[in-house]
């Protein structure tokens, strides 16, 4: 659903701007905790739930594989509490902020206040991924009816859904793979737990972290309290990413070696090292960036136009124009919204790499200019063809089908338009203008105060669209 999504992508990403404190990121941390131990065995095992309900789960375990580890120096952290009971100093732990990510302003805070938290989170606003300390525990260790068992955890523990659950998900599977270092003795794993509420899409959650031994006690009415008990329990941090990107086996086991302060001996594989290159001299003649230059890595494969008299152009989903200046190696580019850029720039032949102030690297390689079509007028003369068909193809009415949202939007000549979706409250409606930013992005401005847009294409009754939070996205006209 393109507009709840972005929706609630503006709200984290507000929430992400506003909260975020930033930490040392040193790649220094001191292990409290740890051990040097790496694992030395082998092994395979996988367990296939039986039929609950209408869901079956299915839990794999992978072979595990060794990374040396070793202690490293202290960093800014926080002091987590994942126990049973908040009196038992036995589970008190040290997380650490990875290399360029933030502790959020509330954990900073409750920490200067408390000496601890109970919650941990981390944002990496760069790389784009989130985590947040989280305990499961057994069901044992719960007193009374237990609402809202998480997933993860009832698949790791009971192999299964409930009935409950089960009536609302489905296609739920679970892969458990050993990280290959350890933490507080216990081996570091990353949890995938896979699964799709009623008709919407599938969706997977990760958890790095470790199953420890929870201790705790219980009071029955009838034998009174009963102490020394014992039962097994997930620590560690869920992982999520905002970007186009998933997070991988290897980004994750890398951030969880950070937060836990572990040494696992993982290069930082958001860090992009470049192959040294035989390169035009420092000084970068306009000479050399005159061209069209693509970025095949990113997902709208960015475009930079450069062209002489230190004009160009730069597409991103849509086309901002800019002006241009090159000195030495810097390249400073002036975007017509007043927006910045600074790169240091390395050119060879046709590859372009360009490094941001926050060492961020784009790589582009030249791609040949498309021929102008002219078409001849009856007086000879050449005049250049530019008639946008979306703009009387997208009037009219369309409707989507495969989110379960049944998006509808309609497009007026005037336009304004109208705008509709399944809601949890029903069928919620608004208003809305709209305006063509290039001859294939739409603007949209919505009556309820909401921007949007997104890239579109038309081929007969079906209208494709295409933005931050949905790729090829179909409706149908009605």
């Amino acid at each position: 659903m393109i507009r709840t999504k972005g929706i609630w992508a503006a709200v984290l990403a507000a929430a992400v701007a506003v909260s975020a404190t930033a930490c040392s990121g040193d790649d220094t941390k001191k292990v409290e905790n740890s051990t040097a131990e790496s694992t030395s065995t082998s092994a395979e095992k996988t367990t296939t739930s039986t039929e609950a309900t209408t869901t079956s789960a299915t839990t794999t375990k992978v072979a595990e594989t060794d990374i040396p580890v070793t202690d490293v120096n202290d960093a800014e952290s926080v002091t987590v509490h994942y126990g049973w009971d908040m009196d038992d100093t036995d589970y008190i732990a040290k997380v650490y902020c990875p290399e360029g990510a933030k502790f959020n302003d509330y954990t900073l805070d409750t920490q200067a206040a408390d000496g601890w938290v109970l919650t941990a989170d981390i944002t990496d606003e760069v790389n784009e991924y989130s985590a947040t300390s989280v305990s499961h525990w057994h069901r044992d260790a719960y007193v009374g009816e237990i609402f809202g068992y998480p997933i993860i955890a009832q698949l790791y523990f009971d192999g299964e859904l409930d009935a409950d659950t089960a009536s609302d998900y489905h296609d739920c599977s679970q892969k458990v793979t050993p990280l290959g270092y350890k933490w507080n003795g216990y081996d570091v794993i990353l949890i995938e737990t896979k699964y799709a509420y009623q008709d919407y899409f599938e969706q997977t959650d990760r958890f790095v972290g470790v199953e420890y031994d929870l201790n705790y006690w219980k009071v029955n009415e009838d034998t009174g309290e009963t102490n020394d008990l014992t039962t097994k329990g997930l620590f560690g941090f869920d992982m999520y990413s905002y970007s186009m990107d998933e997070l991988t086996q290897e980004k994750c086991a890398w951030i969880g070696g950070e937060l836990f302060g572990v040494d696992t001996g993982i290069a930082n594989p958001f860090t992009d090292i470049a192959e040294e290159v035989d390169t035009v001299p420092v000084d970068i003649d306009e000479f050399y960036l005159i061209g069209k230059w693509v970025n095949r890595e990113s997902a709208w494969e960015d475009t930079y136009f450069f062209d002489y008299g230190g004009y160009g152009s730069y597409t991103s989903g849509f086309e901002s124009t800019f002006t241009y200046s090159v000195v030495g190696n810097t390249l400073t580019v002036f975007y017509a919204e007043d927006d910045i850029d600074i790169f240091t720039v390395t050119v060879e032949e046709d590859a372009l790499l360009l490094v941001d102030e926050y060492e961020y690297e784009q790589r582009f390689e030249k791609v040949a200019e498309e021929t102008e079509v002219e078409t001849e007028t009856e007086d000879n003369s050449s005049t250049e063809q530019h008639i946008n068909t979306n703009v009387a193809n997208i009037i009219g009415t369309w409707t989507e089908s495969e989110t379960g949202y049944n998006e509808t939007f309609t497009f007026n000549a005037d336009g304004t338009g109208w705008y509709s979706c399944l809601s949890e409250d029903g069928t919620y409606e608004c208003s809305f203008t709209y305006e063509f930013f290039s001859s294939d992005y739409v603007d949209i401005y919505y009556s309820d105060g909401d921007v949007g847009g997104f890239l579109i294409a038309i081929d007969g009754d079906v209208l494709t669209v295409r933005n931050e939070y949905v790729t090829d996205l179909a409706y149908s006209r009605q």
